[in-house]
């Protein structure tokens, strides 16, 4: 097959039967497809089923709904060799609900790191002490510039403000994000949006659809500690509001967990759909028929384990396999984007558009952005932001900030700016700037126990290297 490839590219970079050699193309790529995701759901399928059966009430339930709908619609495409389109519809539909669920877990995440940077910077069994700030600033300076890589030191930076108590009035603070959009002047407006959508959604402008009604006990949590008074929290408050984020943490990762899982499942189910119609069947070979046949036995099973005892051997024969079918569809497939840029009119006469939206597809759903938007074209021709466009950004975030700003309490309020001080690029010029940020923050902050907190958070960081 390796040869027949090298083979194709040469005859289309020659410009011969461009037509025929596009078809036999995407066969070729499509088995290779189909093959990688049959063998990686053979491996990850019982872990699935195992990790349902191992959930309890509503859990259990909704992964086993999930696990339904898959198992029929896959079974069925192995069955008969050949995907339907309401088996594609019903995955696409299974994969949108999936990552709704995500992104409003995502933003349940992002709300308990506001509010425990404010319940941390109250913990009562700091004790206030005599501190040395400029010689903590030096400590702080000194574990940044230790490394030469400026992604490390940049990192670095972020992970420290995070921790740095915050006392800068809003318009610094919008200072510091217009700055940082100026960078983008020029650049793609694409990534000026995800950008300022970064923004809204780490600081919780914007929340997504089901935040209220998806998780109930996670949005209780939520409007109660949105309510507290940060001033006043004594150490029986303190104890029960890290308590409270401590639980919402732990029902967030378990619901985490559990879609990773799906969502991978979900995705290479989908890569199989979309590719096995088109796929040139007698490139199938032992290994992708073992693959199959654990598949169709852990769906078919009444008890997976006692079906999986049967499976030592079949999975001895998959030894190696994945990393090598991925081998082989990445060295295919590099040239997808190109012949669907390059070829796009032959490909439309040969009537195989479809097939090449699909392979473009299923190369999103292997990449290992899981939640990667589908039908989010690749642009080829850069579409710049202009001054206006970056104006217009820049006064929307304005905007959201300064409503959001309304909501919260001061406490809130500097935790919110702390998160995103965290996550945009560096806002310094030199590395004086730094030094003198980390002293400023600390000098500026009259609450002892606060500063205390935030030395202790920082010297966790430091030590932790």
């Amino acid at each position: 097959m390796k040869n027949e490839v090298r083979n194709i590219v040469k005859d289309i970079k020659a410009g011969r039967d461009i037509a025929g050699n596009i078809k036999r193309y995407s066969e070729i790529l499509s088995a290779s497809f189909t093959k990688y995701a049959v063998i990686k759901l053979s491996m990850n399928y019982f872990t699935m089923i195992e990790m349902a059966e191992g959930r309890d009430g509503q859990k259990k339930k909704e992964t086993e709904d999930y696990f339904k709908a898959v198992s029929e619609s896959l079974d069925k495409t192995l069955k008969n060799n050949k995907a339907d389109e309401e088996d594609i519809v019903l995955l696409l539909k299974l994969r949108d609900d999936v990552t709704r669920k995500m992104k409003v877990l995502t933003s349940f995440t992002d709300a308990m790191s506001i509010f425990e940077y404010a319940v941390l910077r109250k913990d009562p069994s700091i004790a206030n002490s005599e501190l040395d700030k400029e010689t903590i600033a030096d400590n702080m300076y000194n574990y940044v510039f230790q490394d030469n890589d400026k992604l490390v030191i940049n990192s670095k930076i972020q992970s420290l403000i995070a921790e740095l108590p915050v006392r800068m009035t809003k318009e610094r603070f919008f200072d510091i994000i217009n700055n940082t959009l100026n960078i983008y002047k020029g650049g793609e407006k694409e990534a000026v949006n995800d950008f300022a959508e970064m923004l809204r959604t780490a600081a919780l402008i914007e929340k997504p659809d089901g935040f209220e009604k998806l998780y109930p006990e996670l949005f209780e949590k939520y409007k109660k500690l949105s309510e507290v008074d940060y001033k006043n929290i004594d150490a029986g408050i303190y104890d029960e509001l890290s308590a409270d984020i401590e639980e919402v943490t732990e029902i967030i990762d378990e619901y985490v967990t559990d879609y990773l899982l799906i969502i991978e499942v979900i995705n290479d189910s989908l890569v199989t759909l979309f590719t096995i119609n088109s796929a040139d069947k007698t490139l199938f070979d032992d290994k992708y028929e073992t693959a199959v046949k654990i598949l169709r036995s852990t769906i078919e099973a009444d008890d997976i384990y006692e079906a999986s005892a049967e499976f030592d051997s079949l999975f001895s024969n998959l030894e190696g396999a994945q990393e090598e079918s991925y081998e082989v569809l990445a060295n295919i497939s590099s040239n997808l984007f190109d012949y669907k840029t390059e070829y796009g009119e032959a490909i439309e006469e040969a009537g195989l558009e479809n097939v090449y939206e699909r392979l473009l597809k299923a190369d999103k759903l292997t990449s290992t952005s899981y939640f990667m938007d589908l039908d989010k074209e690749i642009r080829i021709v850069s579409d710049a932001a202009d001054e206006e466009f970056i104006d217009k950004i820049k006064a929307d975030l304005e905007e959201g900030f300064r409503k959001r700003f309304d909501e919260l309490s001061v406490s809130l309020r500097r935790s919110v700016m702390a998160k995103i001080l965290s996550v945009i690029p560096v806002f310094f010029n030199n590395k004086e700037e730094i030094r003198e940020y980390f002293v400023y923050a600390l000098d500026r902050c009259s609450d002892e126990r606060e500063v205390a907190a935030s030395v202790n958070a920082i010297n966790n960081i430091i030590l932790g290297e």
